[in-house]
C-alpha cells in the first residue's frame, strides 16, 4: 500500500504547475474581462461567469492539496505562503458576491478587480512557496 508521503513528489509537481496555470488563467481572464467590459461595453456573460466559478473551484482544490502536503510534513519556504493560499481561495468569491449583488450594471469591473487581485496573490504565493 502506498503511503501519502510517497506521493509527495507528485503532489508538489501538481501544486507547482497548477499555481503557474492559475496565474496565467488569472491574467487571461483579466484581459478578457477588460475586452468584454471596456472595449465591447458588454456585461458579464454566463460563460465568463462559469469560467470564474471554475477558477475559484480550482483555487480551492489547489489549497486543499497544499493543506494535504502540509499535513504530511511538507512546509513552504516561508510560512506567509499559507496566508496567500487563503487569500487565493477568498479573492474570487468576494468579487463574485460583489458582482451578483450589484444593482448597477455592467458589473464586469468586479471580475477585472478580482482577477487582478488573484494574479497578485498568486505571484506572491509563488515567490514564498518554494526554495
Amino acid at each position: 500500500m502506498t503511503s501519502l508521503y510517497s506521493l509527495y513528489p507528485l503532489f508538489t509537481t501538481i501544486h507547482y504547475w497548477v499555481s503557474r496555470l492559475g496565474l496565467l488563467t488569472a491574467v487571461i481572464m483579466f484581459a478578457l474581462g477588460l475586452f468584454i467590459g471596456l472595449v465591447r461595453h458588454r456585461d458579464v456573460t454566463r460563460y465568463y461567469r462559469w469560467a470564474v466559478y471554475t477558477v475559484a473551484a480550482v483555487m480551492v482544490a489547489q489549497s486543499l492539496l497544499g493543506l494535504l502536503m502540509y499535513s504530511i510534513g511538507g512546509r513552504p519556504y516561508e510560512d506567509v505562503h499559507l496566508i496567500y493560499g487563503l487569500g487565493a481561495v477568498l479573492a474570487l468569491p468576494f468579487f463574485i458576491f460583489v458582482e451578483v449583488t450589484a444593482k448597477k450594471r455592467p458589473a464586469m469591473g468586479s471580475y477585472m478587480w478580482g482577477f487582478a487581485v488573484l494574479a497578485g496573490i498568486l505571484v506572491r504565493s509563488i515567490m514564498t512557496g518554494h526554495i
